[in-house]
């Protein structure tokens, strides 16, 4: 990894275009007429309500946590059950959907767990963008409450939290903000599914406190009959001193589908390391990943990888932000994209800006196609060209999982899904 000397007391390492001339997919999309605009519970914004109400939050029957558990065999497939049916005294299912938040909980949980729904605070997740305020202010209209999760694990238990959100909506809009706060010291694994409806923002905010660790797995798996989306998924996570973040993220989108996601460091000491597998055959898709270090001594690696098939276009725009106060800052940033046809485009602008001088930084992107030579070596080990090239595929996108820890559910669960999602391409 190269080292970074900067004199200056303020340097962009990649030049800062203006807001609209980098953005691939049109915003205004998002911004539906006035009069069309719903809430999360489905009425119209213009009804002259005196008070929004929250979200309902209902304990259910945690014996019937596997039968619910049903709805994700959209992204890890006929294995769904087989997954999760061993580790159900430490699973915590939330089923957020139209105004309703659903919890199945283990009665043999040590830990705390506390929910609530409070008043959305309006923020950017992107910094200084004034289109992305525009979104936040437009998801309040709709989402003026924020389901709010806060765990706090007693010894060695380490609580698995699945978060389905609108995985079976039945309107043409969905809108939801859910945070979860995991305490000082406490671990956790936390698999989000997102849905897709004719028109959504969705947006997740993790914050880790001191000593907190937590790995996850974020998806989403959007089948043939679901096309004409327009979906935009946002995440903010913001990590403590000595927190650690390990992050897994599969998409398959269709439609028009943004993804942003902001890695904020507040804590000395805190580490993140996260990865993408982006499995795009129809549409457009765009994704923006920030990592932010305020701090000093952080540790921060994205890895994704874009397999573009069709006449698919995917848009990378990463970005990495050293303010001033964080020196000793360790930041990488790794792009590369494999694309299946010659109408497939991949647009990339992986960006650094970087204003303290003893920093470690390392960015870059790569795009190219299957490589003949591999097909002939495998061809000559008595592969047909379909497996052949679905051996490459996989391998090209498996890395993406080596974070994860060896074994553990939370891989296995990956695993599938990314199975789930590579079974979208058209066959050779």
């Amino acid at each position: 990894m190269s080292v970074i000397h900067l004199e200056s007391k303020k340097l962009a390492l990649c030049p800062k275009y203006p807001e609209e001339s980098w953005r691939k997919t049109n915003p205004e999309i998002f911004f539906l007429p006035q009069d069309e605009v719903l809430n999360f519970q489905g009425h119209s914004v213009q009804e002259k309500l005196s008070t929004f109400l929250p979200w309902k939050v209902s304990y259910r029957n945690p014996q019937e946590t596997l039968a619910h558990l049903a709805s994700l065999k959209k992204q890890f497939g006929e294995a769904c059950e087989s997954i999760f049916q061993n580790d159900l005294n430490r699973i915590i299912l939330v089923e957020i959907g139209h105004g309703i938040v659903d919890i199945y909980s283990s009665d043999t949980l040590k830990s705390t767990v506390e929910f609530l729904s409070a008043p959305f605070e309006v923020k950017s997740i992107a910094p200084k963008s004034d289109i992305g305020f525009a979104l936040a202010n437009r998801l309040k209209a709709s989402a003026p409450h924020e389901i709010i999760m806060k765990l706090a694990t007693l010894g060695n238990e380490k609580p698995l939290i699945i978060v389905t959100n609108h995985l079976n909506c039945n309107f043409s809009q969905i809108y939801s903000t859910f945070k979860l706060i995991l305490a000082k010291g406490s671990q956790a694994e936390l698999i989000i599914a997102e849905g897709n409806s004719q028109f959504g923002i969705l947006r997740h905010t993790l914050v880790l406190e001191e000593n907190a660790q937590l790995s996850q797995l974020w998806i989403n798996i959007t089948t043939d009959d679901e096309k004409n989306t327009n979906s935009l998924f946002e995440r903010e996570v913001n990590l403590g001193e000595n927190s650690k973040f390990i992050d897994a993220q599969i998409m398959a989108p269709h439609g028009n589908t943004r993804v942003t996601s902001n890695v904020v460091f507040t804590g000395k000491k805190a580490s993140a390391n996260s990865s993408a597998a982006v499995v795009a055959t129809h549409g457009n898709f765009d994704y923006e990943p920030i990592q932010e270090h305020k701090v000093p001594q952080c540790n921060s690696h994205l890895n994704i990888k874009m397999i573009v098939a069709n006449r698919a276009k995917s848009v990378f725009q990463g970005l990495v932000i050293i303010d001033k106060e964080a020196p000793q800052s360790l930041a990488m940033q790794v792009n590369k994209n494999l694309l299946l046809s010659k109408n497939a485009r991949v647009d990339a602008s992986p960006r650094l800006e970087i204003l303290p001088n003893d920093v470690m930084c390392k960015h870059g992107s790569a795009t190219g196609e299957i490589d003949a030579k591999q097909l002939y070596y495998l061809s000559t080990r008595g592969f047909s060209t379909a497996e052949a090239r679905k051996m490459i595929i996989k391998s090209f996108v498996q890395e993406t999982l080596s974070q994860l820890e060896s074994e553990s559910l939370l891989l296995n669960a990956a695993e599938h899904a990314l199975e789930t999602a590579l079974n979208l391409l058209p066959q050779a």
